[in-house]
């Protein structure tokens, strides 16, 4: 759940600035693969992966983890 709201998130900030996946996962250092399953929600990064992605998608960590953090301190309570 929480892996896919980030997912999500990066895929709208990344459609929206109209870059490719291959965009990004290039200007992260990455695998073409590895940051599909990102999107997809079947990964999650390390803290240093959230800052290069943050670099990549023009974006700041916070924006690309704050939907992801509302999801799961809404499911909390």
């Amino acid at each position: 759940m929480i892996k896919a709201e980030f997912g999500n998130t990066i895929r709208k900030i990344r459609r929206k600035n109209k870059f490719t996946q291959e965009h990004v996962a290039l200007s992260c250092n990455m695998s073409l693969r590895f940051y599909q399953d990102l999107e997809a929600g079947n990964k999650q990064p390390t803290i240093t992966t959230l800052f290069r992605l943050a670099l990549a998608l023009e974006a700041s960590p916070i924006e690309l983890i704050n939907p992801a953090w509302i999801l799961w301190k809404d499911s909390k309570n």
